[in-house]
């Protein structure tokens, strides 16, 4: 059965003019799911280099590589890679993995091309390694792509089934464990204001298979429904988001 494997990435500081600047760091998650077929990698992070995200983020980053080693998983084993959307601190080390093809939405892979989304040189996807997931299409033997659209028009979440169960990686479906706990996602984490409906959807989606765990980009916490309660009803949050 497939394995899951949480990948601490690094961090980036978060600049002032962003709306959860008070929490001054955001630390970046990737997951490899170790499954007999070859190992599937979410999200690959940040890399340093570029002068504009250097100087307003600050990126202290890990190698994806040496992330996977550490794992004990041989980059050479990764048979795919997943980007739940193509923000600059999720498809950065794409390059790093690049015998593996890539799996994105249609609808994400567009608004990518639109100025100030992106570092349009670390979403780039060569056509012979791009792959245009289709919502719950599965992938590899009990992996599974969702969209969920909300913090982008494309994102998109994972399910896979493991010894443990029903395992989600959200991404950034919802910003936090506690957030996914409260069933609610904070307004200024999706795309735009009129988003909002369609990102409470998605999670919601996602919270209607009742995962025996789920996993986030941007926080360590896994939800464990032994251990939080289940809320009944949407919340409408104004806590910032990244």
């Amino acid at each position: 059965m497939p394995l899951i494997h949480q990948l601490h990435l690094g961090h980036i500081r978060l600049p002032d003019s962003h709306p959860r600047a008070a929490e001054l760091t955001c630390a970046i998650f990737s997951y490899a799911i170790d499954h007999p077929d070859g190992v599937i990698v979410i999200d690959t992070g940040p890399r340093a280099g570029h002068p504009i995200i250097d100087d307003l983020y600050a990126p202290e980053v890990m190698s994806i590589v040496d992330a996977l080693n550490n794992a004990s998983i041989d980059e050479r084993d990764v048979a795919a890679v997943i980007n739940t959307h193509l923000h600059f601190d999720h498809c950065g080390q794409n390059h790093l993995l690049d015998h593996a093809p890539v799996w994105i939405t249609e609808a994400e892979l567009d608004v990518s091309a639109t100025e100030f989304y992106t570092v349009p040189e670390w979403a780039n996807i060569e056509p012979d390694r791009l792959r245009l997931a289709a919502d719950s299409e599965t992938i590899a033997d009990g992996v599974t792509i969702l969209h969920t659209p909300g913090h982008t028009p494309g994102h998109l979440s994972i399910t896979a089934r493991t010894d443990t169960g029903l395992e989600i990686i959200v991404g950034q479906a919802c910003y936090t464990c506690a957030e996914y706990d409260a069933n609610t996602v904070a307004l200024t984490d999706m795309h735009a204001a009129d988003w909002h409906t369609t990102g409470l959807d998605s999670l919601a989606r996602l919270r209607a298979l009742r995962p025996d765990r789920a996993h986030f980009s941007h926080d360590a916490a896994t939800y464990r429904p032994e251990r939080h309660r289940k809320a009944a009803t949407p919340l409408t949050s104004s806590d910032p988001a990244h």
